[in-house]
């Protein structure tokens, strides 16, 4: 997801864009709110395009203790609906070394695509829910995450993830049970708002074979 998030995820971290996407420690130095929002060309989520080419405008807002315990809610327009996450945390910092243990839940409401694309998830009513469990951790340049859905411990996701500068390099595995598939991609920060990303995915996990084509992702996050 390109999910901006203040809070930033060690997953959207090294691809520098916005959700879900996916988190890295918050900095444990004080208690504080901070709000996020952003706009981008489409929703690019673990190397797939969950909008189907729309443009979609984010925000969120996150409130971090200065025990390391946090909270946030970030919502993202689709095609035709809106997604909705809540989600909590700890994170820990220690020099160049973080870790992250955290709880995710995504809404869907109405005819929100973003359920279908992760295989898994309740439906009551007109609502669908997926919630996951993550854990992550990284040291100097280097991060991962590995997140697990909540009802199917067998769907994960893994990613890797490198700063190089402005620039940074992912890898994510998403093992869907029968099925799995991987991308790549590479970000550039081109100032503190702007980011630019191309990603490329592939395997028998995707949707369709048209989802292999890459992808070149432009967010912007708007300064509050």
């Amino acid at each position: 997801m390109n999910k901006t998030f203040k809070l930033k995820s060690l997953l959207l971290s090294m691809v520098v864009a916005g959700a879900a996407t996916a988190s890295i420690a918050p900095t444990v130095a004080q208690a504080e709110v901070s709000y996020n929002a952003g706009a981008s060309n489409f929703y690019l989520w673990r190397g797939q395009d969950i909008s189907l080419g729309n443009a979609v405008i984010t925000g969120g807002v996150d409130y971090v203790h200065d025990s390391g315990l946090y909270v946030g809610a970030w919502t993202s327009s689709e095609k035709t609906s809106t997604e909705f996450d809540l989600y909590a945390g700890y994170g820990y910092s220690d020099g160049d070394f973080s870790a992250n243990v955290a709880y995710w839940a995504y809404f869907y409401p109405g005819d929100g695509i973003g359920s279908e694309f992760s295989r898994g998830g309740n439906v009551d009513g007109d609502v669908s829910f997926i919630s996951e469990y993550e854990l992550s951790a990284s040291y100097a340049d280097f991060s991962g995450t590995i997140m697990i859905d909540t009802e199917d411990t067998d769907l994960r996701y893994y990613s890797l993830n490198y700063a190089l500068g402005d620039f940074g390099l992912h890898a994510g595995l998403y093992d869907l049970g029968d099925d799995d598939y991987t991308h790549f991609g590479v970000s550039y920060a081109a100032t503190d708002s702007l980011s630019f990303t191309v990603s490329k995915a592939q395997g028998d996990g995707l949707a369709s074979p048209a989802d292999e084509k890459p992808l070149i992702n432009v967010s912007y996050s708007f300064p509050l």
